[in-house]
This record gives structure tokens, sequence and C-alpha cells, in this order.
């Protein structure tokens, strides 16, 4: 009598509650709150809050970037809202600020050639914001350019532990 053996081998596809997160004042995928744009479209300049969990044990340093690919049908490129690298891992929150000066890390330089924030000052309609937290294996040492996600990305891939994308609209 021939047995024939048969292996069942069952993959269980879930998210990674331990990967890299950011959570924000505003739901993913919803629109920014107001207090988040800038003057001209009744808000404030606020820098939108950031709070990063679950980061990896091995990460040196935290980075965020704020653009905004629809910005490309009326400036001709992705706009750069704002950039901060070499955020030390225990400072896991930036609260909100004028202009996003948070006292931690390197602010970049936004789209407008400012350093800090720029609050979402779409001038044709809804625009959706991508907002992306980086956990790095090191620290960059030194103040980025503007630069949107894909540069960064280009630039430091080597450095990257862990990311998470979060968007948000706004008209």
């Amino acid at each position: 009598m021939k047995r024939i053996l048969l292996i069942i081998v069952t993959f269980i596809f879930c998210s990674n509650s331990n990967a890299l997160n950011i959570e924000l004042n505003f739901k993913d995928g919803s629109s920014i709150p107001k207090e988040n744009a800038c003057k001209k479209m009744g808000g404030e300049d606020i820098s939108i809050t950031v709070e990063f969990k679950n980061i990896p044990d091995e990460a040196k340093s935290l980075a965020i970037i704020i653009d905004d690919p629809d910005a490309k049908s009326v400036a001709g490129k992705t706009w750069v809202h704002w950039i901060v690298v070499d955020i030390p891992v225990s400072n896991t929150k930036l609260n909100p600020t004028k202009k996003g000066k948070v006292g931690v890390g390197l602010s970049g330089k936004n789209s407008s050639g400012r350093k800090g924030y720029q609050g979402m000052c779409p001038p044709n309609g809804k625009h959706i914001y991508r907002i992306k937290g980086y956990a790095l294996s090191d620290f960059i040492k030194k103040k980025p350019k503007t630069l949107t996600i894909e540069r960064f990305e280009k630039k430091h891939g080597n450095l990257i532990l862990e990311s998470n994308l979060k968007k948000g609209s706004f008209e």
C-alpha cells in the first residue's frame, strides 16, 4: 500500500503591527485640518502633528517629508511642504508649531525656498498630500535640500530601515 504524504502550507497575510507607523492629527486619507494650511487658505501655517510608533531597535534617527505631487499641474514639480531629518529616536512626537520649528533634527527648505513648514495652499482645487515618515540606520548629518519623497529615497535609500506613508487632502 502506497502512502501519499500531503503537506499543506498555509500562508497568513496580515499587516505587520510592529512596523514603523506615523500617526497624524487627522485620519489617513481624510481632510487636513485648516490650521495646517497657509494663511491664504484661512490657515495658520501650523505644522502637522506627527508621532512615530514602532520604531525599529536599530534605528538611530527619524525623518519626515510632506509633499504635493498634484502641484505638478500648476508649479511643474512636486511641491515640498516640509522636510526634517536627523530627528533623534527619543523624540517620537513632533508637536504642532508655527512654521514647523520643532526644535529637533535638521529642517530642510520647502519649495518656497524657506526653511521649515509651509502650510497646504492648493491654487486649483483639491490636492492630495503625501506625508512619509522614515526610520534611518544613521544620521544624515547635514541640512537637507528641498527633497521630494522620491528624491530623498534615491539619495538616502541605503539608510532607510522602514517607512510609512499617509495621505491627506486639502482644497
